[in-house]
């Protein structure tokens, strides 16, 4: 039985002949009617070779063939992410969303090529259109709070992680990181409230008669755990004994 094409670049690939199954494959689409596994495949080949201008010019082709089939554009966008070619997975994920305004899919993808490009001001718009088109997707609020954290917002870092903590839906695992990550900020703030009490008289005296009141004074914002920390800091410091008064020596 003769072999298809795609049949024959796969065997050309299992033999690492990667040049003839391009050959064979870019022949089967230059002709203009192949189907779209043809494209995927030339894509993927490519891709074995580190060719991704290759790669992304056949998923393009692709697309021109099936505008409207989303697994092709998907794979546009992950090809340009991929080969840190950000700038265009921008601008294709744009011009998908054009046409699907609240189309979860580039929507990802968008958030994903803002995220490496380290534009977390953009990235953080995208999560809180994901955030506010599916509410109840842990995924997105667990990544809108890394976003916030990574930008410093920690009170609105710590309300996503919270929710993420206390809402029975969570999947176990983002649960786990939700909470690994308020540890980690409660912490990192702990350590420095610590290193107040002991270099600042006025903090420490505003400390013990409210200690929440007087880390959020100073800028710090703590869970609902840390706060309960924080009662039992000040609850520590002031049952400590004072130092012993020290006198001049008149020997």
């Amino acid at each position: 039985m003769k072999l298809t094409t795609l049949q024959q670049a796969e065997e050309y690939v299992r033999r690492g002949r990667l040049k003839q199954a391009v050959r064979v494959l870019r022949r089967a689409v230059e002709s203009g009617d192949a189907p779209l596994e043809y494209y995927l495949r030339l894509a993927d080949v490519y891709r074995l070779q580190d060719n991704w201008n290759g790669a992304i010019e056949a998923m393009r082709a692709a697309v021109q063939c099936a505008p409207n089939a989303v697994p092709v554009r998907e794979r546009l966008v992950e090809l340009l992410i991929e080969s840190g070619r950000l700038a265009e997975a921008v601008s294709e994920c744009r011009r998908w969303l054009r046409e699907a305004p609240d189309h979860p899919i580039p929507l990802e993808h968008l958030l994903d090529a803002y995220w490496q490009s380290m534009d977390y001001e953009h990235a953080l718009q995208v999560a809180n259109q994901l955030v506010m088109l599916q509410p109840q997707s842990a995924h997105y609020r667990l990544r809108r709070a890394r976003l916030l954290d990574n930008l410093g917002r920690y009170a609105q870092a710590i309300s996503d992680y919270e929710h993420l903590v206390f809402d029975h839906a969570t999947p176990m695992d983002i649960m786990v990181w939700a909470i690994i990550e308020l540890e980690r900020l409660d912490t990192t703030q702990m350590e420095m409230v610590l290193r107040l009490l002991t270099e600042d008289a006025l903090f420490r005296l505003k400390f013990l008669r409210d200690p929440v009141g007087a880390a959020r004074e100073r800028g710090f914002v703590f869970s609902r755990v840390g706060e309960q920390m924080l009662q039992i800091v000040s609850n520590g410091v002031r049952e400590m004994p004072k130092p012993p008064r020290r006198y001049a020596d008149y020997n």
